[in-house]
């Protein structure tokens, strides 16, 4: 692959924020010795330079088919970019800390195009199923509700009414949205119907004739006639009867 080195430098050299800076120390190709450099992180694209302030890099490494992996030399914190599938050189570095040392390697692992593209993969996985569980989610929720709608309508059986009921015992079924007065004036209807029933069983007796019944209700009226006649006898005379008397004469 060509690399324009003039576009390298100028993306170096411009604003663009730097996931990692920082010094390490790098082994030469030609020169198998370490020599400190400051490297800086963007992108996919590892920049190092001699010294910190420096305008344009000393080379950069594209972390592109790489791995991070542990040096084999266990003196100091030591590890290295290989890149198995192209042939290209690995580069030995080291840190100053065992915390330096990991930070960097989990940076540089993450900064490649294919980790990030196995990312988007995953996250775009990860939506999907959220949006199915969303999903089954609202769909329970909605079998739920309707549930509870429909048992809140269902009809309540009253287990400690008696299945059968006297006729005395029995209550009136009215309609609900019938006029109240109405309602009143067919049940005060009931209770008199009721009370001329039970009236009329109490004073109704044995049938009679017309003759019995016209001598005992004559005798009734004899008796009380006598009766007032004779309470007018002995009570004394009004001024207005003594007066009819003497005009009389």
């Amino acid at each position: 692959m060509r690399i324009n080195e003039k576009s390298l430098s100028k993306f170096a050299s411009s604003g663009a924020p730097a996931d990692k800076e920082g010094y390490l120390l790098k082994k030469g190709e030609l020169n198998k010795g370490y020599q400190k450099r400051y490297f800086i992180l963007k992108g996919n694209l590892l920049f190092y330079y001699e010294k910190r302030y420096e305008k344009e890099p000393v080379g950069v490494i594209i972390l592109e088919g790489c791995t991070i992996e542990l040096s084999e030399n266990i003196d100091g914190f030591a590890f290295q970019i290989v890149f198995p599938k192209t042939g290209c050189r690995t580069y030995h570095m080291a840190a100053d800390s065992q915390e330096e040392m990991e930070a960097w390697m989990k940076v540089l692992s993450c900064a490649s195009y294919d980790y990030m593209k196995l990312m988007v993969s995953e996250l775009k996985q990860q939506l999907e199923e959220l949006k199915e569980n969303s999903q089954q989610q609202l769909l329970e929720n909605a079998m739920r509700d309707s549930h509870l709608v429909s048992s809140s309508y269902s009809p309540v059986e009253d287990k400690d009414e008696p299945t059968s009921l006297d006729t005395s015992q029995r209550r009136v079924r009215f309609n609900p949205f019938n006029d109240p007065s109405t309602q009143r004036k067919s049940e005060s209807k009931h209770l008199y119907d009721s009370i001329d029933e039970e009236h009329s069983q109490v004073v109704k007796g044995p049938s009679k004739k017309f003759l019995q019944l016209h001598e005992e209700y004559g005798q009734q009226v004899k008796t009380l006639s006598e009766l007032w006649r004779g309470s007018f006898a002995e009570r004394p005379a009004s001024a207005f009867e003594l007066t009819r008397t003497y005009s009389s004469c």
